[in-house]
């Protein structure tokens, strides 16, 4: 009997307990309109505090105009100068005819000189070609002041062997009017 009994409450427990699970209150629906309200809600706040984050725009000020300078009006300094000649080695030689500037043997290039006075300019030039440079070989002017007391070329004073150096010198007169002035003068051999 106590098996019975046993049954008994067992199967009444069961019932009770499914009786009682029927009568918790349903699980509420909830209404659409509600969430989207909520969400609205939600996405507002994170504006709202986004906003209050940002920094406020600063007042500026309007731009003033600034007075603009008229540009430097170019000058020109006029010095007690001389021509500075140079001499030009012809690059269109042959292979056979080559020179190289050495040196300024008297007046360097820049020197200052009083203007109409004489200047005697005198280079070294290397040979550095494969022939010898025979005196019909002429410094040539190419450029720049003309105003040299000899012809517009110097032939050379001597023959020159390859590897070896000849001085050659034009005499000049300093222009009149102070400034800067160059006179440029090339090798030339006796065919021209």
């Amino acid at each position: 009997m106590n098996l019975k009994i046993r049954r008994g409450v067992i199967a009444a427990l069961v019932i009770t307990t499914f009786v009682l699970s029927a009568c918790a209150a349903a699980t509420p629906t909830e209404d659409p309109a509600i969430k989207i309200t909520q969400i609205a809600a939600t996405i507002q706040a994170e504006f709202t505090q986004n906003a209050a984050l940002t920094p406020s725009a600063t007042a500026t000020s309007e731009p003033t105009a600034t007075p603009t300078l008229a540009p430097p009006t170019p000058t020109v300094e006029v010095t007690e100068t001389t021509p500075t000649a140079t001499v030009r080695v012809d690059p269109q030689g042959s292979v056979a005819d080559k020179a190289v500037y050495s040196a300024d043997v008297t007046i360097p290039d820049g020197t200052i000189v009083k203007p109409g006075s004489t200047v005697v300019k005198t280079w070294a030039i290397k040979n550095i070609g494969e022939t010898t440079w025979k005196t019909a070989y002429r410094l040539s002017y190419l450029d720049g002041l003309k105003d040299a007391k000899e012809a517009l070329y110097v032939h050379l004073p001597n023959e020159v062997k390859p590897a070896l150096t000849v001085n050659v010198t034009v005499v000049f007169t300093a222009p009149s009017e102070p400034g800067t002035y160059y006179s440029y003068w090339r090798l030339v051999n006796g065919d021209g």
